[in-house]
């Protein structure tokens, strides 16, 4: 399984921007309420389908405490030189008691990141997440007016029902099988870091064979590790494959 309590992902965005995807944790609370108060009324409005100034101590610890299996988060984070990097947008699954082969989706960018990419990011990457919990359908509510949030789902949708009740829409639609995105990422890295010389084991081949993409995802971190000083012909590469 990939996404686990230490998954964790680099990528970096068409404009340069390097961010850091990780599993929600419980110190982030702060962060949290303070993304909370940087959203406009509009997105916050969208996203909740209500008015929200703040966040509870019991919302906190329902957002921020996750068991990992029946609830959890991806956090986009954008990387910043000598800090922690600042959050900026949050994908969320629930599963639902009465169909545990169903989740309920949510996904908030900030403001000023929005239209960038980040949004539909997470969307992959819940959902990929989602497919290695057994969830085979997602539930989205959102208001129907909320053309961003429909675009960012057009294409996921495939086979979806859709059901709207003053004014908030519900779709429901299966879980992709697959994340292309995903295999071409883990393709390239381990190519790129095979070219900077470093060895893999006939172990580490097997394990690749059995279980390619989870396999060539952890060997690519593993090798960023090892290759502490890339030139700069080998930053450029990694930014066209991240991009």
């Amino acid at each position: 399984m990939r996404y686990t309590n230490d998954y964790e992902e680099h990528r970096t965005l068409s404009d340069g921007t390097r961010l850091l995807l990780r599993m929600v944790r419980p110190s982030d609370k702060q962060a949290f309420a303070e993304g909370l108060a940087g959203l406009s009324e509009r997105t916050r409005y969208q996203r909740f389908m209500a008015p929200k100034k703040g966040f509870t101590d019991a919302e906190l610890v329902f957002l921020t405490e996750v068991d990992g299996e029946n609830h959890l988060a991806i956090v986009a984070g954008r990387e910043r030189p000598g800090a922690e990097p600042e959050g900026i947008g949050v994908g969320r699954l629930v599963r639902m008691e009465d169909d545990p082969e169903s989740a309920e989706l949510g996904i908030v960018v900030a403001d000023a990141w929005q239209r960038r990419g980040i949004g539909r990011l997470l969307l992959e990457r819940t959902t990929a997440a989602a497919a290695e919990r057994g969830i085979r359908r997602i539930r989205a509510q959102l208001m129907a007016d909320n053309g961003q949030a429909l675009g960012l789902l057009k294409g996921f949708r495939g086979d979806s029902e859709e059901q709207t009740d003053h004014g908030v829409l519900t779709l429901e639609f299966p879980v992709p099988e697959q994340n292309p995105d995903e295999s071409v990422d883990a393709l390239m890295g381990l190519i790129r870091a095979i070219g900077q010389g470093v060895a893999i084991t006939p172990e580490q081949i097997s394990e690749m064979a059995a279980h390619p993409v989870d396999s060539m995802l952890s060997m690519v971190t593993l090798l960023r590790q090892t290759v502490t000083s890339p030139s700069p012909s080998d930053n450029d590469r990694c930014r066209e494959w991240h991009s």
